[in-house]
């Protein structure tokens, strides 16, 4: 029995396998390119090793998709073979990787969530469990999550500086921006090359509007990313909102090409990225040539994959915008068949995926008004589909553009002055502000919104 860098028994035949399985977690952490070649390293040392086909077996979850989920399996199956000599703790997240194979997320979560209350440095368990809680939207949980731990840590614990960066994304996501700067600035500060938590701090940029800050904190800290895995792309996709919202279009389309669309991409995360921002794009007027078709292409053949509802709209409006509809209704049609399934994704994929993906195709075939009455309704439960506020908003512009479209000008408003309350410094809140009160003939308030508009364009 030996014991890994943060002081938890870890079942393994030499020490080296204990040196790798380190380096492994640490490159995880790091979202480093690296990772995979730990792990080989690691197999090599040590291919009986509990912790290593666990950690296998969670890796090939991570990526969402459905080739590698027998994989996933598999190493779940080996796993079970070895359990017999490992710790309780070992077990436990054997059983959490039997939670998530059954598609049972909030099992999975659990188990990982009863792991670190005797187990709180088991910074795997506590990163895997912020992943989970951020894909079943429940931002209190990933904040609640890291504090519950933070008193077992201090800066003399290998990793502490991540553990602060999850903390950060954790306030951010539930709404506590002064803090999350805050520990997210001095965590990256004692961590450059710490992706994660410079994301999070990018996230507070973007809800308070402080899109000038947030290009100069991302071009400042992008030279530290050369050994991040592709999450560099969505770091890339970051820096574009800021250019977006600054009608920098030019730039915008600029980063796509250059730096966070790899066409040659088939990862879920890259893809959305990619839709949101054409999409976005387009809404404003934006001409993006012919990017949507290899979108188009890819999310077509994924019509049947339904890991997450949060990628399956997306793909959904990728084969709407290129007008495959027979696809995108496909893809909608099949939703209904996940909830017979015994998943945490089924019921979100019935009461929320459903209507969203319907709006989305209705808005691409015109049909605004169907649009607001299929999203309005659900727009509060739009979180359950998981992934941030700054990616959820995709769905809020839908439904405002919608309603615009839709000549509901009373309901854009007032959708519009809850999103300027909450963000002042927004000019696509504004001119779609003014497009409202257009509509309503309140011509005087729109010209004073149009001047929110331009001067937020002309400040700095």
């Amino acid at each position: 029995m030996f014991k890994d860098e943060r002081g938890l028994e870890l079942t393994a035949a030499n020490a080296d396998a204990v040196a790798h399985f380190n380096a492994m977690i640490n490159a995880y952490l790091g979202l480093r390119l690296d990772t995979g070649d730990h792990l080989k390293a690691l197999f090599a040392a040590d291919s009986s090793m509990p912790m290593a086909h666990i950690v296998n077996g969670y890796f090939f979850k991570l990526f969402c998709t459905p080739v590698l989920e027998a994989k996933a399996k598999e190493r779940l199956a080996s796993a079970r073979a070895l359990g017999d000599g490992a710790t309780d703790r070992e077990r436990a997240h054997i059983e959490a990787l039997d939670a998530w194979c059954r598609g049972d997320l909030v099992g999975a979560t659990a188990r990982w969530e009863d792991i670190l209350l005797d187990h709180p440095r088991d910074v795997l368990a506590l990163r895997l469990a912020h992943f989970t809680h951020f894909y079943l939207g429940a931002s209190d949980q990933m904040r609640d999550s890291i504090a519950r731990v933070l008193p077992y840590w201090d800066e003399t614990t290998p990793g502490y500086w991540f553990v602060q960066g999850f903390h950060a994304f954790g306030l951010e996501e539930s709404g506590d921006y002064a803090a999350a700067e805050a520990i997210g600035r001095q965590a990256v500060e004692k961590n450059p090359e710490d992706i994660w938590t410079t994301h999070a701090v990018a996230h507070v940029y973007e809800m308070q509007g402080r899109h000038r800050d947030g290009v100069k904190w991302l071009t400042d800290l992008a030279p530290n990313w050369g050994a991040c895995n592709n999450f560099a792309y969505h770091t890339w996709w970051h820096l574009g909102l800021y250019h977006l919202e600054l009608e920098q279009f030019d730039r915008v389309l600029d980063l796509y090409d250059t730096r966070f669309r790899n066409v040659e991409s088939e990862d879920y995360l890259d893809i959305t990225n990619a839709i949101a921002m054409l999409w976005r794009l387009g809404e404003q007027g934006v001409d993006v040539g012919d990017r949507w078709r290899e979108l188009a292409d890819k999310s077509e053949t994924k019509t049947n994959d339904h890991i997450l509802a949060f990628i399956d709209v997306h793909y959904g409006m990728a084969l709407a915008v290129e007008k495959r509809f027979d696809a995108a209704d496909a893809l909608a049609a099949s939703m209904p068949k996940a909830k017979f399934t015994d998943t945490t994704e089924a019921p979100i994929y019935d009461t929320v995926g459903r209507p969203l993906l319907g709006a989305i195709i209705a808005y691409e075939k015109g049909d605004y008004r169907r649009a607001v009455e299929l999203l309005a309704p659900v727009r509060y439960d739009v979180r359950r589909i998981g992934g941030s506020h700054a990616q959820r908003d995709l769905f809020q512009r839908l439904l405002i553009s919608a309603a615009l479209k839709a000549d509901e000008y009373r309901f854009a408003r007032a959708l519009l002055s809850e999103r300027t309350a909450l963000n002042p410094n927004g000019v696509w809140g504004w001119k779609r502000t003014a497009d409202a009160l257009d509509g309503l003939g309140a011509l005087d308030d729109a010209a004073r919104a149009r001047e929110a508009a331009s001067s937020l364009l002309s400040d700095g």
